[in-house]
Order: C-alpha cells, then sequence, then structure tokens
C-alpha cells in the first residue's frame, strides 16, 4: 500500500466515524426531545424523514414539520417529568460511497419510552430498523434521508406476541403515505439492506 491508499483508507475511517457519531447523536437528542437540535443535523438539501407509519416528510421543510411542528407542538409542547424515551442504537453498518461525499447506514434500534395515552401513563418498548443516507457538506456529515421501520411497539405488560402495534398512526401534515411499512411479523425481509455480501459480492 502505497501513501496515497493509506490516506484514503484512514479518510474512510474518520468518515465512518464521523457517521457513526451523528447518529448516536441523533439517538441522545431523541432521548431528550430535542427537536431544534434534531433539525439541525439534516442537510438543507436532504430528501426527506419516514418514521413508522407516520407518513413521509419531503425536504428541510418536511423535516421541520414532523420534528418541531409535530413532535415539539411548535415548541409550545410540555412533557410530564416523568415521560422519558431511551433510543439504543447497536449493530451499525456504514458504507462510504466511492465520491466520499455520500454514505448509507443501517441500524437495529431497541427503545423503552414511557409517555401518555390519553390520561394514563404507558410503558412500552420498541423494536425497529434504521436505513439512512448522509451527504457530506462543508467537510461535516450531515442526514440526508431517515427511514426507520418499527417492527413492534408493545406495553411491557403483554409483550410483542401479544400486541405488536399499540399507538401507532399516520400523521395529518405528511407528504405522503408511508412507502413502506413492516410490522411484527412481517418485518422480516422486508427492510432491504444497502449493502452486498462482503464475500460474494451478491
Amino acid at each position: 500500500m502505497n501513501l496515497e491508499d493509506l490516506e484514503k483508507q484512514v479518510q474512510l475511517q474518520e468518515d465512518i466515524q464521523e457517521i457513526e457519531n451523528l447518529q448516536k447523536i441523533y439517538g441522545y437528542y431523541f432521548d431528550n426531545n430535542m427537536w431544534a437540535e434534531i433539525i439541525d443535523l439534516f442537510s438543507e438539501n436532504a430528501e426527506s424523514v419516514e418514521i413508522a407509519d407516520h407518513g413521509l416528510f419531503k425536504g428541510k421543510q418536511g423535516i421541520r414539520r414532523i420534528y418541531w411542528d409535530m413532535f415539539a407542538g411548535g415548541g409550545n409542547r410540555q412533557s410530564p417529568l416523568w415521560m422519558q424515551f431511551v433510543v439504543m442504537q447497536i449493530g451499525g453498518v456504514v458504507n462510504v460511497g466511492s465520491d466520499g461525499k455520500t454514505a448509507t447506514g443501517r441500524w437495529q434500534t431497541w427503545l423503552f419510552e414511557a409517555k401518555p395515552y390519553g390520561a394514563l401513563p404507558r410503558q412500552e418498548f420498541l423494536h425497529g430498523y434504521y436505513e439512512n443516507k448522509y451527504v457530506k457538506e462543508n467537510g461535516k456529515w450531515l442526514f440526508s434521508k431517515l427511514y426507520w421501520n418499527n417492527t413492534f411497539c408493545s406495553p411491557v405488560e403483554q409483550g410483542w406476541l401479544n400486541l405488536p402495534e399499540m399507538g401507532w398512526m399516520p400523521l395529518p401534515d405528511a407528504d405522503q403515505p408511508p412507502t413502506a411499512f413492516h410490522p411484527y411479523p412481517c418485518h422480516r425481509g422486508n427492510v432491504p439492506y444497502h449493502f452486498t455480501h462482503p464475500v460474494t459480492g451478491k
């Protein structure tokens, strides 16, 4: 390996590490309802956000609509102190494009939540997969597309075998219905891998 090849390998590893950090930071911001900070993690030319069956939100304007207008209530929503989100993102696979400016990543997620349903508090656990796209702009990696398929959203007391989907719903201001939503037990094979087999290339 010559010096030029070595420099490319170092740059590749630095890019992967920055993308992994970006994804982790998103999770911590989501934990703490830091919606404005999440919006700033997206490129101004971002493609879309799609979460579970909420629908497809296009462009930076759509991204602001789902995180700020919907989730944050325009900055006016006050969450009860007991309300909590815990997002764990594991098993990340990141592939940087040959141009060094675009990338894709897949992550498995486990979430534990306590939030209100009507007048009552409810605890639940969730599972899902991210298949995201990233873009490098002015030396910084940003989200260009975020897609999360929710496998199950179940009350802790009952589990996903008994009640795999609880409490999701399409949001009224989506740009279009969800393009793909495959909850348990129909999730297997329905969230395609962005990567090829590392040995066979298939």
